[in-house]
């Protein structure tokens, strides 16, 4: 299994979307468009198979999200996502600082492979919202 910086093809990204169970595909121009803007891409591949990846965006001073972690379900519960995390989190350790601001959007129950990353689910006096 290989860790690489490596930005995948739009194929391999969407059908990774699909095997993971991430979601529908989305359109080739605009993963191409979102892999160029990434600050950390993330990708693992099995025998130069995509099975795995997650990414970084944002400003690269101020605001950072951690988005597209998904895993093969084949590959699921191996602890891959947790070393895609583990990579996210150097490079949040060598890049940021206190004063960032770095987020995420989790479906549960992968909120729990957050917490252990330094994700905490936000106070009372906080929302978070969606553009619809």
């Amino acid at each position: 299994m290989k860790f690489l910086n490596r930005i995948p093809t739009s194929d391999e990204y969407n059908r990774l979307r699909i095997n993971s169970g991430m979601g529908n595909e989305k359109k080739n121009s605009m993963i191409d468009k979102a892999m160029i803007g990434s600050l950390l891409i993330v990708s693992v591949y099995e025998n130069e198979k995509l099975i795995g990846f997650g990414r970084i965006v944002g400003d690269g001073g101020i605001t950072f999200a951690v988005t597209d972690i998904m895993v093969d379900r084949n590959f699921q519960r191996q602890g891959i996502a947790d070393k895609i995390l583990d990579i996210i989190d150097e490079w949040f350790n060598a890049n940021t600082n206190e004063d960032c601001f770095i987020m995420l959007h989790a479906n549960i129950p992968a909120d729990k492979l957050y917490l252990k990353h330094r994700f905490e689910y936000l106070g009372s006096n906080k929302i978070g919202m969606l553009r619809k």
